[in-house]
């Protein structure tokens, strides 16, 4: 039996064992916590979400959105994208450096690997408030926004063209920070240390305040100081434990409110990441170490400001929401190993890279209140983007001193302008209709110069644009507490330019998403989902690699179609005022529907129709159940435990690369008393070493693959103090 055939029976024995546990479960729980349970279901009942630009029931939105609270988070001691994501069916994280990580939403992704050589926007787009982090002329940031302090995030998967237009091909995820109280002084302390298996124990510390100003402002300040400790040894340079990450920041909240019809708050935050050494292995993707003659050290800042305005005009409410985003990276590599692999041995060959990109934007809507027969929203936006990047790979060890053999610089700029509404209308008797459409119009820039070689590489000044629409047409039928749901929905992405000499350019790519769902309530305190869809891709947009010469370049090219379609369920089952149970899965079939022609190695290379997209698992699943109980000292305790099933995937399109499934246990536990709450996490209670991304050359040599793991068994300690 191969490890995916194992998998489903393992996971059927958990849920057997978690669901047992609860029904048998006789302790007496303390009054705070059936309290606390009966609060969590009601509010489960009534979440309330803002996918569609305008305040919704979550289990009303003709859609398919996944609400992580941030509370839920920190109790969980969830430390970023690899913890929560794995919890939302059909997403996926494909690991890279700080940074420099892919998420997979139903199937759409054009490259798992952190390698790509264009500037292309990523598939799925992250989203601070109602500012979107993607860049129209390259990946820009994959946000990690560290759990603290956050209200929720929401998962919206399938296309968001018609309200949050390009980079949202799969979907979107968006972080809603806690906003300022007015009427309350308040704010909490949390010390933490966490120990890695095989590494160092590092320490955390984060604080907020909220404080009132007059009655009609409050300010609300966040801080934090984390490291992650290192794990993985560099033999090469004998360090033990290289690749240490700190991350120190915070955020300055403002919410001023001079009559009851205004409301507006300002945000400014910064986060800064630094990295000792590269985070993947090479060699044995079981050992935690590799060899590289240097570290890879990197620093990344990324500064955040809005400033968002409400405004109620009686029966409907004006919205300006101003965003202005910056990043700043730098790092030093280490690319001795890969040019070994390439015929080209040199003692060391060390790599320099520098980057910015900071982007301006403006939206201006108005949208109904909650109520009434008609929902919609309409509005304005506009972004310009403008970024440089510099390059360069060299040989310090050549006998007269310094030699580049790669150096490139490049500026590129774009805009994106569009009107966009949305709208849904009770016809009665339980049906609604929906529609919305988005008209944009996007220019793009890009310019590259510098020298491969010795020769030179001066690209002309490329420009190019697009403009179109994309729909959603949506009908919803209500049924007592279950609603049943069809979306047909588009969405797009920019075009684009290789950088690798010669630059080319490379189009848009859009796609259609069909999609069907209910939405359940079958008994008290069960809540099931279920989702099937189809994706229909066109111009689709993926990494192929060339070999030119010695060197091989990685580019972006338009293979013509691409098909996902998947099942998705999520299940939440309040067994009991102590016991409570959610499952989720995910079942993808993501696949090209055109040969495609491209080159690997040095040798023409056709991929056949039907190939797998790559960092995809074709089943995903996540089992978690949470159990509460009186604790010492009348103190209200929690426990719970997840389970999560990543399948194998290819990580590119020729599948050279694939990474076999792998499962993941978690626990947790907690207590909380008064103001103070103890808690601690282990996760990948098992320590296993599954295989989240491949890195490696454009020939499949086996001889260089370099893997990004799960991160080893970790401990996490935390107390908090609430004041």
């Amino acid at each position: 039996m191969t490890r995916l055939q194992h998998s489903p029976y393992r996971l059927t024995l958990l849920g057997a064992a978690l669901a047992a546990a609860g029904l048998v479960a006789s302790l007496p729980a303390a009054a705070q916590s059936s309290a606390a349970s009966k609060a969590e279901e009601d509010a489960t009942q009534t979440v309330v979400v803002s996918a569609n630009k305008r305040l919704e029931k979550q289990r009303e939105v003709a859609g398919a959105v996944s609400v992580l609270q941030g509370g839920d988070l920190e109790r969980r001691g969830a430390r970023d994208q690899e913890d929560f994501l794995k919890l939302t069916p059909g997403v996926q994280l494909n690991r890279g450096d700080p940074n420099g990580s892919g998420i997979t939403i139903r199937g759409l992704s054009s490259q798992a690997s952190p390698e790509s050589g264009g500037g292309q926007q990523n598939a799925s787009g992250s989203y601070l408030e109602d500012v979107p982090l993607a860049s129209p002329i390259g990946k820009g940031l994959v946000a990690d926004i560290l759990p603290f302090d956050l209200d929720r995030i929401e998962v919206l998967r399938g296309p968001q063209g018609a309200l949050f237009g390009s980079g949202s091909l799969g979907g979107a995820v968006r972080y809603l920070l806690a906003k300022p109280e007015l009427k309350a002084f308040g704010g909490a302390v949390q010390v933490g240390a966490t120990s890695v298996s095989q590494g160092k124990t590092a320490g955390s510390l984060y604080g907020m305040v909220n404080a009132p100003i007059g009655d009609t402002a409050a300010l609300r300040v966040v801080a934090f100081d984390r490291t992650s400790p290192g794990y993985i040894d560099n033999k090469g340079t004998n360090t033990k434990d290289a690749n240490e990450v700190r991350q120190t920041g915070g955020r300055v909240l403002v919410t001023v409110k001079p009559m009851r019809e205004l409301t507006a708050t300002f945000v400014a935050s910064t986060q800064k990441t630094k990295q000792d050494d590269f985070s993947y292995v090479f060699g044995d993707p079981k050992k935690l170490e590799h060899d590289n003659p240097s570290l890879g050290r990197g620093t990344s800042q990324f500064d955040f400001s809005s400033l968002t305005v409400d405004y109620d005009l009686g029966g409907a409410i004006l919205t300006s929401v101003t965003g202005y985003w910056k990043t700043k990276t730098n790092s030093a590599g280490d690319d001795t190993k890969l040019f070994a692999t390439l015929g080209l041995a040199l003692p060391i060959v060390s790599r320099v890279a520098a980057g910015s990109s900071d982007a301006k934007s403006q939206e201006l809507r108005i949208s109904s209140k909650p109520g009434g027969a008609l929902s919609w929203v309409a509005g304005l936006f506009y972004q310009t983007n403008e970024g440089s990047g510099a390059a360069k790979q060299s040989d310090p060890s050549a006998l007269f001193g310094v030699v580049d053999l790669v150096d490139l610089k490049s500026t590129s700029e774009g805009t994106e302008k569009a009107v966009f509404f949305d709208g849904e209308y009770s016809l009665g008797g339980g049906w609604t209709a929906g529609l919305g459409a988005r008209f944009y119009k996007t220019s793009t820039a890009f310019q590259q110069t510098g020298s491969v070689f010795g020769a030179p590489s001066n690209g002309p000044l490329l420009a190019g644009g697009d403009d179109g629409n994309t729909p959603k047409v949506s009908v919803k039928y209500r049924f007592g507490d279950n609603m049943w749901y069809a979306l047909a929905s588009k969405g797009y992405r920019y075009g684009g330019v290789n950088e690798g000499p010669p630059q080319t350019t490379f189009k848009s790519d859009s796609l259609w998403n069909y999609e069907t769902g209910v939405r359940l309530s079958p008994a008290a305190g069960v809540q099931l989902d279920l989702t099937a869809f189809l994706l229909d891709w066109t111009d689709a947009q993926f990494t192929y690699f060339e070999q030119r010469g010695a060197l091989a370049f990685s580019g972006i090219g338009n293979v013509g179609k691409a098909r996902s379609t998947g099942l998705e369920a999520a299940l939440r089952w309040r067994i009991n005022t102590s016991f409570d149970l959610a499952a989720s899965v995910a079942s993808i079939d993501a696949k090209t529907s055109k040969d495609v022609r491209t080159l690997a190695g040095r040798t023409p290379v056709t991929i056949a129709s039907g190939a797998r997209l790559p960092g995809t698992a074709k089943l995903q699943s996540a089992l978690q159940g949470n159990y509460r109980f009186a604790g010492p000292l009348d103190s209200a305790g929690r426990f719970n435990i997840t389970h999560t099933h990543v399948g194998e995937r290819v990580i590119d399109l020729t599948a050279f690369y694939k990474a076999p499934a792998y499962d993941t246990v978690d626990l947790g536990v907690s207590f909380n008393k008064a103001s103070w709450t103890l808690a601690a996490g282990l996760s990948n209670v098992a320590d296993k070493r599954g295989i989240m991304n491949i890195q490696g050359t454009p020939d499949g040599n086996q001889a260089f693959q370099q893997y990004y793991l799960q991160r080893p068994r970790t401990l996490d300690v935390s107390v908090r103090y609430n004041f």
